[in-house]
């Protein structure tokens, strides 16, 4: 799991649970079952509901993404980028296929590739576009439906709160009951927020970041692949390319060769 997600969920129940105990109350008084099997799954129902099951069959993957996956670091990337231009200027486009053997992002393979192949630039842009709107439109997919989510828990949680109310008022021929009715029947809706705001949502959130970042490094690829086949120098490939990093990450392409000598020179020492 991330560590940004594990402490915040974790800050977040020890708040919920601190905030109990200095109210003298014990934690299993919010214990409910019943109630946290009619909002859990009764949210996952509607939710599944609402979508069509070839992507609902995406959602466990989504899940593992959601919880323990990582941003795509752009920045090396762009030193790939800069040794294929340099690459591609000193030995001619075809020698780039010798570097593509060590690439291991399927984007940036398929728009090398249409470079090497000869395709127009016209026709290597659309190809890449044509993949970025396709992982842009899976990828929202899951995001709604995590959002869905966290929409559908706070009402089912309501719709618990009045079955347990109108159980509560057939009852009342026991007023000591009322207050232990009243407790459990509006626990249902504490499930719902606590589920919207706890699990859904974050998780929503959290791929909406990584997708967002995903979308950033596959811009950035597509103008460099079409900045290769332009014929850009090195030089001037990472200063453009460098435009998607934040100020104290942009190194140049002289800082970036230095870099890769001194990380091939410990190689060597090791």
């Amino acid at each position: 799991m991330d560590a940004g997600l594990l402490v915040g969920l974790g800050l977040s129940v020890a708040a919920l649970i601190a905030s109990l105990l200095f109210d003298g109350a014990s934690p299993g008084a919010l214990v409910s079952p019943s109630s946290f099997v009619m909002v859990f799954f009764g949210t996952i129902g509607i939710t599944i509901a609402s979508y069509r099951m070839v992507d609902v069959k995406r959602v466990p993957g989504a899940i593992k993404v959601g919880f323990r996956g990582q941003a795509p670091d752009p920045d090396g990337f762009i030193t790939l980028l800069a040794e294929m231009a340099d690459t591609a200027r000193r030995k001619g486009i075809l020698a780039m296929e010798q570097v593509l053997a060590s690439v291991d992002n399927d984007f940036l393979r398929t728009g090398v590739q249409g470079v090497i192949d000869g395709l127009d630039p016209d026709s290597v842009a659309q190809m890449l576009d044509t993949e970025i709107d396709a992982v842009d439109d899976r990828h929202n997919v899951m995001i709604s439906f995590f959002r869905s989510m966290g929409g559908f828990a706070p009402t089912m949680g309501m719709v618990g709160t009045v079955i347990g109310l109108v159980i509560m008022l057939g009852n009342l021929e026991d007023p000591s009951q009322l207050g232990a009715g009243m407790a459990l029947a509006l626990i249902t809706t504490l499930y719902g927020v606590l589920l919207a705001n706890l699990l859904f949502l974050p998780v929503a959130s959290r791929l909406t970041r990584l997708h967002e970042a995903e979308m950033e490094v596959m811009h950035m690829l597509r103008d460099g692949v079409l900045a290769i086949q332009a014929g850009i120098s090195p030089r001037v490939l990472v200063d453009r390319l460098e435009g998607y990093l934040t100020p104290d990450r942009r190194l140049g392409h002289k800082g970036r060769l230095e870099k890769a000598e001194t990380a091939g020179a410990g190689e060597v020492a090791a």
